[in-house]
């Protein structure tokens, strides 16, 4: 029984007009601002259209209100008067990334509705409660389930932070529960594809010991979910809401190996038959375990390579890929009709301008459907961000959104940077070896 009886779950709309994803970058978000040029106008565009997704975390949220009986809404809103009059707490999602706007939305909205009681969630409201905690009356800290609970059967702790832990056993988790956001037609969208889908987990956290990665930093060593508690997920959006995409949402799908196998072997065996992308380290997997997931149903890949600088990775504890196999495995999935979106970082400590054009050129050898550019950034909850603060040029953290140069870089200027990163979108993306491989994916869509 809960103490509220309707809850809201807000996503704020990014202000201004760059590509905002706030759920990237383990949930601390990401900013892409290309307008520079006219070219880069065009992928500005084409990025704010077609590369969106309703957040997990409020998903998350909505599963424990529905559980408990509370009755949930989504709004995707930045005005407090189109928020519903009957609903007595509000669930607002938070980001690095446009933190301003958010602190704006929520004393407005506290302005005209004083007895609407708004808590916190996601990654920045876990690494930085400070930020909110003015303008909120709650900041939850950590996976958000347990602590809304917590705050439904309770109602608001006296103190403006509460910290929510994990359960040992995932599967005692309520699934996932996308039905409000379905209800405002927000779907999970794959690029280039006309299929919407909805995101889902087959584990959290990740193992892996990169610095500079806040998805281990702030949701720890991997924890898988139940192959039954995944399909019984895919079954019943299956069933109930015609969904064929599946979008895992996992830092690292599949890295436990044996549990791996025998889930794609139960999605082969699976009568309902779908569609899913990951996000993975290509050298979990041998090239048949590339072909199994194909089979299986895997259509869009993203994977981290990071750098062409097998030294800069390993010093920033990265395992760095072995070239050969890479190309080797991009070339196994992308035969099989698999789309490959390949991450990219620029500006690590010690790097030379050589070693960053170095890096692109590797990206452009690839040449892969989609590649992700990001400069270095040192993020909150991470093992590296302390030992960078005192380097930071300052802390307005909506800078820290991977398009920045936001520290006092050892061997590069923020110029090159900024610059490199500009020249990396448009000189990746309009290119004849581009189209040439391409262009039949981009008229299929069109079309």
């Amino acid at each position: 029984m809960s103490v509220f009886h309707k809850a809201v779950l807000i996503e704020v709309p990014a202000a201004g007009d760059d590509y905002v994803a706030k759920e990237m970058a383990g949930g601390l978000g990401k900013r892409l601002d290309l307008r520079g040029s006219l070219l880069g106008g065009i992928l500005n565009r084409h990025l704010r259209s077609h590369f969106s997704a309703p957040p997990v975390v409020l998903a998350q949220v909505a599963s424990v209100c529905r559980a408990l009986g509370v009755s949930v809404q989504a709004a995707h809103t930045g005005d407090p008067a189109a928020l519903p009059a009957d609903c007595d707490i509000a669930f607002v999602l938070g980001s690095m990334v446009d933190f301003k706007n958010e602190l704006d939305f929520l004393r407005t909205l506290k302005a005209r509705r004083p007895d609407l009681k708004t808590v916190m969630v996601g990654s920045f409201a876990t690494t930085m409660p400070e930020v909110y905690e003015g303008a909120a009356d709650l900041v939850i800290q950590g996976s958000p389930e347990e602590g809304v609970r917590r705050v439904l059967e309770g109602g608001l702790p006296p103190e403006k932070r509460l910290r929510s832990s994990e359960p040992a056993d995932l599967d005692t988790l309520p699934m996932l529960d996308w039905t409000p956001f379905l209800a405002q037609g927000r779907w999970a969208r794959r690029p280039f594809s006309k299929d919407k889908g909805v995101a889902i987990h087959k584990s959290r956290g990740c193992t892996m010991t990169c610095n500079y990665c806040p998805y281990a930093a702030i949701y720890g060593d991997a924890k898988l979910f139940s192959h039954e508690h995944a399909l019984r997920t895919i079954r019943h959006y299956y069933d109930e809401h015609a969904v064929r995409y599946f979008m895992f949402r996992d830092p690292n799908f599949g890295e436990r190996r044996k549990d791996f196998r025998e889930f794609m072997r139960l999605l082969l065996a699976e009568p309902r038959k779908i569609t899913w992308s990951c996000e993975m380290r290509l050298d979990t997997f041998e090239d048949a375990d590339l072909e199994l997931m194909c089979d299986a149903g895997l259509r869009y890949v993203i994977t981290g390579i990071e750098s062409s600088n097998d030294e800069i990775l390993k010093a920033n504890m990265r395992r760095p890929y072995k070239k050969d196999d890479t190309r080797r495995k991009l070339a196994v999935l992308e035969r099989r009709g698999v789309v490959v979106q390949t991450n990219w970082i620029v500006g690590f400590s010690g790097e030379s301008e050589d070693s960053v054009r170095a890096t692109l050129a590797y990206a452009r050898e690839l040449n892969a459907m989609f590649a992700t550019f990001h400069i270095f950034t040192p993020q909150p909850g991470t093992d590296i961000f302390e030992g960078y603060r005192k380097r930071f040029l300052d802390e307005d953290w909506e800078k820290f959104s991977y398009s920045h140069l936001t520290w006092r870089h050892d061997t590069l200027s923020k110029g090159f940077l900024e610059d490199a990163l500009h020249q990396a979108y448009v000189g990746y993306y309009f290119r004849l070896a581009w189209f040439r491989k391409h262009w039949r994916a981009v008229a299929r869509v069109l079309v």
